[in-house]
């Protein structure tokens, strides 16, 4: 491991210049550190020119250490109104022994630890391909999460990303609901690792958020949000057409096909 006296003696080597990003560690999978350069950075540091201010954060990569910029997290809703979320392991929750895992989903307590000792209830979502477009990223984390069959669809997405880890990680979020016409999804995929899939009311979603359960801050709070802000426009024409007149929501009729 990299002390923190160690990177310092690394920045030693490097010249300060205002808006410079420097590369500084990259973890054996997906994380990066890296130095900013900036007259407004809260840390000094001294560079082979001299003590400088800059800030320190971390770049999310692929497998070939490109930045990846923009992620998705999407609230698929089936037919019957209930939504599909994945169970997925998230390894940094496990060091939270205390956390809540026991789910309420048709009527039944489902005890999340059954499918991983990290277990996390979540919608789908994931990094965009620096090579397809954002729709097109969307479609492929849903389909690669949820093994949804070929359908149309009506797809809502907000306009504006959000900035999960805003102080700490540099990446776009962008956030969508999809109202599927079919009631079909997958159990398992091999994606990740091997995902379980679920699908729950919004009464559901709602009570295993208070519950805890579902304790992710992108699921419990981004995505949820805006899947009422979409639930609430399609039940209130006057709040819909106040969003689409901002910009804000922005709708599309979609037809998913496997590729």
């Amino acid at each position: 491991m990299y002390s923190s006296q160690e990177t310092k003696e690394f920045l030693k080597q490097v010249r300060w210049e205002e808006g410079k990003i420097v590369r500084v560690v990259e973890g054996p999978y997906r994380y990066r550190i890296v130095a900013h350069c900036s007259s407004f950075g809260r840390q000094k540091a001294t560079f082979a020119n001299g003590e400088y201010p800059y800030f320190c954060y971390i770049e999310s990569v692929d497998g070939n250490g490109r930045w990846i910029k923009q992620g998705t997290g999407l609230v698929p809703v089936l037919s019957d109104g209930r939504l599909i979320m994945v169970v997925e392991q998230r390894a940094p929750q496990g060091r939270f022994p205390g956390r809540p895992t026991i789910a309420q989903i048709g009527g039944q307590k489902v005890d999340l630890n059954v499918f991983g000792p990290f277990s996390s209830l979540e919608f789908p979502g994931g990094a965009i391909d620096g090579q397809e477009g954002l729709k097109a990223g969307f479609l492929r984390e849903l389909q690669e999460e949820t093994g949804v069959e070929n359908q149309s669809a009506l797809f809502y997405k907000r306009r504006w990303p959000v900035y999960s880890l805003g102080s700490d990680e540099a990446r776009q979020q962008f956030l969508g609901v999809v109202f599927l016409s079919g009631l079909s999804f997958a159990s398992q995929v091999t994606t990740d690792g091997g995902l379980t899939i679920l699908a729950l009311t919004p009464e559901e979603v709602e009570q295993n958020i208070r519950n805890g359960v579902i304790h992710s801050a992108q699921a419990a709070l981004s995505e949820w949000s805006f899947y009422q802000e979409v639930a609430r426009a399609r039940r209130d024409k006057n709040f819909m057409d106040k969003l689409r007149e901002s910009g804000y929501l922005e709708i599309e009729q979609i037809r998913i096909s496997k590729s």
